[in-house]
């Protein structure tokens, strides 16, 4: 088969965006085009793609499979593409770093303006993705590297422990646990907690944590993002558990942070996560000793 790289990221756009105005858009092609190379490639491989309708455009069966196998060519020639930019100096080049909100907001911000005012010719792509997205797009060559909250287990991913944090109880100043200097677990479990919905990491380890300890924490409500859980305590209406790297962000908001007693029992571990498949680049190299320099220091 003779498929060329235009094709397989036209294909792509359109498996996951599902329109050929959007396709488009992302590929930076006309839509004429993305018709045009998207037959080009089923006749390549001898089956069409996509069913067509005026209104949408649905994968055939097989499409899932291709599209794997795309991205694998993809994720790699991204990777590469990023290396050689950087190849011979620190000059010019792309480093990508994906991470949650708070992790990149609380302890990649110093790490990465340290970086870019010693290399301001290196340009910082930047994603603020949930742990599962951050896996995909260092598995895709998106990024050159992921921070998360979660061990990965895959062959094609190398990860390490980089960051390990404690758990912090996050109330407002004229609640009762604000004249605390320590609270223990059984403690907060007596109180209303808002947290983040049982599919967020930060969530599953306080749930890990509370399954150790034989305690049932009500959490009176569950929103998706940590800014969120922190307006609502701000209100008023309960209190939540936050790893240390969220506290400068709370405090920012006039809320009060309360040692948990213990907490060096339970530890949140942030993992880095790399392709293996793919050598990292001289910038992504580079990044990744100043980020491990400044964390070391908050250990």
């Amino acid at each position: 088969m003779n498929i060329t790289l235009k094709q397989l990221r036209v294909f792509c756009a359109l498996y996951e965006l599902r329109s050929f105005t959007a396709a488009a858009r992302a590929a930076f092609v006309t839509q004429s085009a993305v018709s045009k190379l998207c037959a080009e490639l089923e006749s390549e491989v001898g089956q069409p793609l996509f069913e067509r309708s005026t209104r949408s455009v649905t994968p055939c069966e097989g499409a899932a499979d291709f599209y794997t196998y795309a991205q694998q060519i993809l994720s790699t020639v991204r990777a590469a593409e990023r290396s050689m930019s950087s190849l011979r100096s620190l000059e010019r080049g792309i480093v990508g770093v994906a991470a949650s909100p708070m992790v990149m907001y609380g302890l990649l911000g110093d790490p990465l303006a340290s970086y870019h005012r010693n290399y301001p010719g290196i340009k910082l792509d930047l994603y603020e993705l949930s742990t599962d997205e951050t896996i995909t797009y260092v598995r895709h060559g998106k990024v050159d590297m992921g921070i998360v909250s979660l061990e990965v287990k895959d062959a094609e991913l190398a990860t390490r422990p980089i960051f390990r944090d404690f758990m912090y109880a996050v109330c407002t100043s004229d609640h009762p646990l604000a004249q605390e200097e320590k609270v223990s677990w059984s403690e907060l479990a007596k109180y209303d907690h808002i947290g983040l919905h049982s599919a967020y990491n930060v969530r599953r380890s306080i749930d890990r944590i509370c399954e150790q300890l034989h305690l049932d924490i009500h959490f009176k409500i569950e929103a998706s993002m940590v800014t969120s859980v922190l307006g609502m305590v701000r209100s008023g209406l309960g209190i939540t558990v936050v790893p240390g790297y969220i506290c400068d962000f709370a405090r920012h908001l006039g809320l009060v942070l309360v040692e948990i007693r213990g907490a060096p029992k339970y530890p949140v571990e942030l993992w880095l996560v790399q392709r293996t498949a793919t050598r990292p680049s001289l910038a992504a190299s580079a990044l990744l000793e100043c980020v491990e320099q400044q964390l070391e220091k908050r250990q």
